[in-house]
């Protein structure tokens, strides 16, 4: 007869080949497939919006127009008791023409200081190629030449393949902007009653949660667009008046630069703020330049620790490092463009999950604040 019992080559003690592994192996294995199906819905995601990247921001660029033109229409509205499509067509229309008095008082001020700013470019360059020949890099003419050289012929190069491509970006800058008018008008003129009727054709328990985003979410834009021009409104005020104090030329040209600046949270007014360093090292020497940066500093600083919160609240209250990341991701993924929109966008969807969700400040998502 033969042995009832079992020999190591019986099924019954053959152990499966994923009970052999360890517990770590098996569950990093089960996150890495998820992680890489993940991934490649966020990539392919991303080849989509880039193939439609001209409608998606003029979309985006609309709703950041829209907010800063909604107090006016909305009064217009509610309160002049005017029609939606003249009350949103005039508030377009007096923007327009407020932009285009503006550009009439900055572009002849820019004009008549444009030699001055070409001569300073010269002067800044002539320093820095004697840096480099007498300073301790201790280079020779020949090499400072011949980097130059190399330096145009890449620049002409890159010229002479991007003929085509120049147009096209042209031709796509012209249409975005034309896109993101009409959008603005409409969202203007029809934002409101469409969200209601969007919302009521949700599911109940649906309903509710969309109309406190879509509250929440343009509150936090209206309130970033206008708290964000009032904070490079004091930087270039500030900056403007320490210009003055020193003596550095083209004032209102690099305080217009460091407000446009502003737009850039934690960077952009400082890196602008660097032009004017620059002016005042070529025209006064290195003690005025050392003056306007110590300014641009102290500026920034205060901008940090005072004005942002005063402005904000906690609408803005991100990590430092969140946006640099934000500016990062969004300038490598669309341009300046996409840098200047990261941080609303940002600041949008935390101030949304905050709004429906009571455990925010122990999620992941409250990481992001600082």
């Amino acid at each position: 007869m033969p042995d009832p019992r079992p020999t190591p080559e019986s099924p019954e003690l053959i152990v499966p080949a994923d009970r052999r592994l360890p517990s770590w192996f098996i569950t990093l294995g089960a996150a890495s497939w998820r992680l890489i199906a993940i991934g490649l819905v966020i990539y392919f995601g991303f080849q989509v919006l880039q193939s439609v990247s001209v409608v998606m921001i003029a979309v985006v660029i609309s709703l950041f127009l829209a907010s800063v033109l909604w107090a006016p229409v909305k009064w217009l509205i509610d309160s002049a008791n005017w029609p939606p499509i003249i009350a949103s067509f005039t508030a377009m229309f007096a923007a327009v023409l407020a932009l285009t008095a503006l550009m009439f008082f900055v572009v002849p001020s820019i004009a008549s200081n444009f030699s001055n700013l070409s001569d300073d470019v010269v002067r800044a360059w002539d320093g820095l190629t004697d840096w480099l020949i007498t300073g301790p890099l201790g280079l020779s003419q020949s090499q400072v030449d011949g980097f130059v050289d190399s330096l145009l012929e890449q620049l002409q190069s890159i010229r002479g393949e991007s003929l085509l491509g120049g147009a096209t970006v042209v031709a796509e800058f012209f249409s975005g902007i034309f896109l993101a008018v009409i959008v603005t008008f409409f969202v203007l003129k029809d934002g409101r009653p469409m969200a209601k009727k969007f919302i009521s054709r949700l599911p109940e328990r649906r309903s509710d949660d969309f109309a406190v985003a879509i509250r929440v979410g343009w509150r936090t834009l209206t309130e970033y667009m206008r708290g964000i021009a009032l904070v490079g409104l004091f930087d270039a005020t500030v900056i403007a008046i320490g210009l003055w104090i020193v003596g550095v030329p083209l004032i209102l040209p690099l305080a217009i630069l460091v407000f446009f600046g502003a737009f850039l949270p934690l960077v952009g007014a400082f890196a602008s703020g660097l032009f004017a360093v620059a002016v005042a090292f070529v025209n006064g020497g290195w003690v005025d330049g050392v003056v306007v940066l110590a300014i641009v500093v102290v500026v920034q600083q205060v901008e940090g620790d005072v004005v942002l919160p005063l402005v904000f609240g906690q609408t803005m209250r991100l990590h430092p490092l969140v946006i640099l990341l934000g500016i990062a991701a969004g300038g490598f993924a669309f341009g300046l463009l996409g840098a200047f929109l990261a941080i609303p966008l940002i600041a949008v969807a935390v101030s949304v999950h905050e709004a429906l969700h009571d455990n925010h400040d122990t999620s992941y998502w409250g990481l992001i604040r600082g």
